[in-house]
């Protein structure tokens, strides 16, 4: 992020009885004790079920889920009567995971299920009548959606008309009539009481694998009874949860948690070939390289190509295919990658000029020929360096397509609601979403939207807000304590690191390197190296200045030693 954009640090308030009655209550540090209760943790059970994640005591039953009963029943007389079972998946790294769970659990239970995976391009999102009947007519009696199909009523209707039934196995928000299938699985349905919210479609895969496994072993299906281990199944969740970018915490913590060892252990070909292509050697895994090495491969498949390479990939049992595949989505990745740096290119130079020109409080950014695959991480890098909600739109053969980031306090969907006479569609939640617009509908949208910010944000809220979990001095900085925030990971979405403060540290030492500034910092005695990535020289901090720290931890190995080095997310001059 670009440090003229001034960012506003608030250090958290906490009640000091309550952080003492966790820590005594829990046998935790004052402050472990502190930063569970700054993430809204005050139940002691919820607090144990967030730190021991176990997978057969803290996950809750599948058939609490609305619909599950429903889609169960019908998938198990269809794999019962050998009927043939066809899988419709999204596009996108939770889909086609979700998709290669349902795949691979179907098979191994002896059934043959085919899939579709509609290209981005050519079919777009969400579930067409040409697709279901091209289904129906390769012999599927039953078609099980991932990651789609809770929007598509009519499509939904027009499948029943030609006999085909469907289950319909989505995290999106329902419309206020769900589609006419024989199951509808979302956690989201109004009359859900399934406790957690947050799964993607590779997790709802997965809980409809728990629930088919249960019916199944309860009708004697598998031989002495011996029933497969899904468990093996959680390397693949673990890519599609944290590629798709959904709160770490609940349930999905508690199967990321036993995921990033099945990843590390992981003798899957697809799995293999994807880690050796990403360069990550065997052994642990973390949730850092699932989401900027192993998920960005996945996901360049189906924003630049073909996101049914990710199913072949990882329901392959040949090694030699899977290495193909894997090299292929590397290629993919480096292509994603370049279009990615030129569409960026073009919506930043907007940007600059909307921001330099006026106060505005929205970006809506627009180009013709911008590839629809990568308006979304183009509007989140966008979001990073001017911190406005912001739309990115492609115009290809006259249609509009966009992706949108957002900041807190302003909801995104609510946003287009505002402005809906402009759009030809639109979806997604508070902090994203998608829309459909037409180019003489451009510039009524861009005024629209811009009147939805400013009368939800004010002036200061344009700012990035630092929350700070605690002020700490160098001399607290120790290995020990590194041990003691392990047990909070793996960080990620909704379980960020911890943010930490120290006041008034003086400069030693500076360096200037080709990806950021390296800092030498002194504060009671104690010296300590800090990094900063993505800025230059213009870059605050001179020796002899004293600062303000904000920062993460991390570990540093050199020449055989240990220590702790500061990933500095902000410095200002020191204040008394």
């Amino acid at each position: 992020m670009s440090h003229d954009l001034a960012k506003r640090w608030r250090l958290k308030p906490t009640d000091d009885a309550t952080i003492k009655r966790f820590a005594d209550d829990l046998k935790l540090s004052p402050l472990i004790a502190r930063i569970l209760t700054l993430r809204g943790f005050t139940d002691n059970d919820a607090t144990r079920c967030y730190l021991s994640s176990s997978l057969r005591s803290d996950l809750p039953s599948p058939f609490a889920m609305a619909g599950m009963d429903a889609a169960v029943e019908r998938i198990v007389a269809a794999v019962t009567n050998e009927e043939q079972i066809g899988i419709w998946g999204d596009y996108d790294v939770d889909g086609t995971t979700g998709t290669s769970v349902l795949v691979s659990f179907l098979r191994e239970i002896g059934a043959k299920p085919f899939y579709h995976v509609p290209h981005r391009i050519e079919e777009g999102y969400g579930l067409n009548v040409e697709g279901l009947r091209g289904l129906k007519e390769r012999g599927a009696g039953l078609v099980i959606t991932v990651d789609c199909g809770i929007s598509n009523a009519i499509e939904v209707a027009a499948a029943n008309g030609f006999g085909l039934d469907l289950v319909v196995v989505d995290h999106h928000q329902p419309p206020e009539l769900l589609p006419p299938a024989v199951a509808v699985v979302n956690p989201h349905r109004k009359d859900c009481n399934f406790p957690d919210k947050g799964m993607c479609a590779a997790g709802l895969a997965f809980y409809l694998v728990i629930g088919l496994r249960a019916k199944l072993r309860a009708a004697g299906w598998f031989k002495n009874g011996v029933a497969p281990d899904i468990r093996h199944f959680l390397d693949i969740v673990t890519l599609g949860t944290i590629a798709d970018m959904v709160p770490l915490k609940g349930v999905n913590r508690t199967l990321i948690k036993r995921g990033l060892s099945e990843l590390g252990t992981s003798t899957r070909p697809g799995v293999v070939a994807l880690k050796r292509v990403a360069g990550i050697p065997d052994g642990e895994v973390t949730a850092g390289q699932v989401g900027f090495r192993l998920g960005p491969r996945i996901n360049a498949a189906g924003r630049v190509d073909y996101g049914i390479k990710v199913v072949e990939l990882l329901t392959t049992d040949s090694a030699e295919t899977a290495q193909r595949i894997a090299q292929e989505l590397e290629e993919h990745n480096l292509e994603r990658r370049a279009i990615e740096a030129q569409v960026q290119q073009h919506a930043l130079a907007q940007a600059e000029a909307a921001v330099a020109g006026g106060d505005c409080h929205s970006l809506v950014l627009a180009g013709e020929g911008w590839h629809p695959g990568v308006l979304g991480i183009v509007a989140s890098r966008v979001v990073e360096r001017f911190y406005r909600p912001t739309v990115v739109i492609g115009f290809n053969d006259g249609v509009g397509k966009g992706s949108a980031r957002s900041i807190r306090g302003f909801h995104m969907v609510e946003g287009f609601h505002a402005c809906a006479e402009h759009l030809e569609k639109f979806g997604g939640h508070e902090f994203a979403g998608g829309l459909s617009i037409r180019p003489d509908q451009l510039a009524g949208f861009t005024a629209a939207f811009e009147r939805a910010a400013r009368q939800k944000l004010a002036g200061e809220q344009l700012s990035p807000l630092l929350e700070i979990d605690a002020q700490l001095d160098f001399s607290q900085l120790t290995l020990p304590l590194m041990r003691e925030l392990e047990v909070m990971q793996p960080f990620g979405v909704g379980n960020p690191e911890p943010l930490f403060a120290t006041y008034g540290a003086e400069v030693c030492e500076r360096k200037v390197f080709s990806a950021g500034v390296r800092l030498r910092l002194r504060q009671g005695g104690k010296v300590l190296s800090g990094v900063i990535f993505g800025v230059g020289d213009e870059y605050p901090g001179q020796p002899g200045e004293l600062l303000d720290v904000a920062y993460r931890l991390t570990e540093n190995q050199w020449n055989g030693n240990t220590s702790v080095e500061l990933k500095i997310a902000d410095v200002r001059a020191a204040r008394e």
